[in-house]
């Protein structure tokens, strides 16, 4: 199989899912439908989706940087963020909701702005860095942020404490894998998508925040 999509709660594994998709977007989509029904169950707390078709040489130059493992991480998302009980919690969002983008890569970012803008909600600000992300978060309230971490820049930390602190909801998107030695504890409890991040992915994981 393709991929494969696991369920842990806090100290084990708890199930296992596999798919033959040949592609990621139906994965993705699949991803979520599944997820859709477990999180009625309380007994998970993240889902990850990895891709085993680079490993098996079905992918020439696979685009992400793989660590030495037989998968691709492409996203680990904590269950709180689908659970209605923590979306009843937080502010209720604007009809079209303000989604901050902060992105060292123009092309990237450029990529970010057209799936926001396709999802239906508004940029409110896409800008390449956590400082210049903070002074505008200073005198602006987004709905959302999708976040741009690395482990060489620090201020990504600074930045997603202060989502966090508002309770902004926060997406991190990296060329890391989730589990990578050194990623600051602050996001292994938010959505987590592994670069390239296709429109799709990150469409669906913003919907599943509001």
């Amino acid at each position: 199989m393709n991929y494969e999509l696991c369920f842990f709660d806090d100290t084990q594994h708890v199930q296992t899912f596999e798919a033959g998709f040949e592609a990621e977007h139906p994965a993705i989509c699949w991803m979520w439908i599944v997820a859709g029904v477990w999180v009625l169950k309380q007994d998970w707390s993240v889902m990850e989706l990895t891709c085993r078709r680079c490993r098996a040489g079905q992918v020439s130059g696979c685009p992400r940087s793989c660590s030495g493992t037989r998968q691709c991480c492409i996203a680990r998302i904590p269950a709180r963020e689908l659970r209605s009980s923590n979306k009843s919690e937080r502010q209720p969002p604007r009809p079209r909701p303000l989604i901050l983008i902060v992105e060292r890569d123009d092309k990237i970012a450029m990529s970010h702005e057209n799936s926001v803008l396709g999802a239906g909600f508004a940029v409110g600000a896409s800008l390449p860095d956590s400082p210049s992300a903070g002074k505008w978060l200073s005198a602006h309230n987004p709905d959302a942020a999708i976040l741009d971490v690395s482990l060489e820049d620090e201020s990504s930390v600074e930045l997603a404490q202060k989502l966090t602190v508002r309770e902004i909801p926060l997406i991190a998107v990296s060329s890391l894998a989730a589990n990578t030695p050194g990623v600051h504890q602050i996001f292994r409890s938010v959505p987590w998508l592994e670069k390239p991040v296709t429109p799709s992915g990150l469409q669906l994981t913003l919907r599943s925040i509001f």
